[in-house]
């Protein structure tokens, strides 16, 4: 599956037990490299539970984002990990991603643009 997808929305299939990590912008990494960012991001899309989401997206987390990732996919990215990890279930992550502000809806589309240039996602 691709990273891509996730971002665009197939997270809202994911849907079990809840798991709670706080994360914020300064707490993520900001030298992962291409090949660590995108394969966590392959893992975080192959996730088929909420609580694998949530542990993917606690690896995401520690991963970080490549130096070379704009301002606004890198608020996307951690916006979305913290999203994924602050959420009581699936349900709850949905109804966060129905409530996006314009904002983040302009940063996880620069992050999907940023995956889509980055990773293979052959």
């Amino acid at each position: 599956m691709r990273w891509s997808v996730v971002v665009g929305g197939v997270l809202a299939s994911v849907t079990l037990s809840p798991i709670l990590v706080g994360c914020g912008q300064a707490d993520i990494p900001t030298n992962a490299s291409t090949r660590d960012f995108c394969g966590e991001g392959e893992k975080f899309s192959a996730s088929t539970s909420f609580k694998e989401g949530v542990a993917a997206a606690e690896k995401l987390g520690e991963v970080g984002t490549p130096k070379n990732i704009t301002a606004g996919a890198r608020a996307g990215f951690v916006e979305l990990v913290e999203r994924v990890t602050g959420s009581d279930s699936g349900a709850d992550f949905k109804k966060k991603q129905a409530k996006l502000t314009k904002a983040e809806a302009t940063h996880l589309a620069d992050l999907n643009e940023y995956i889509q240039k980055t990773c293979d996602l052959s």
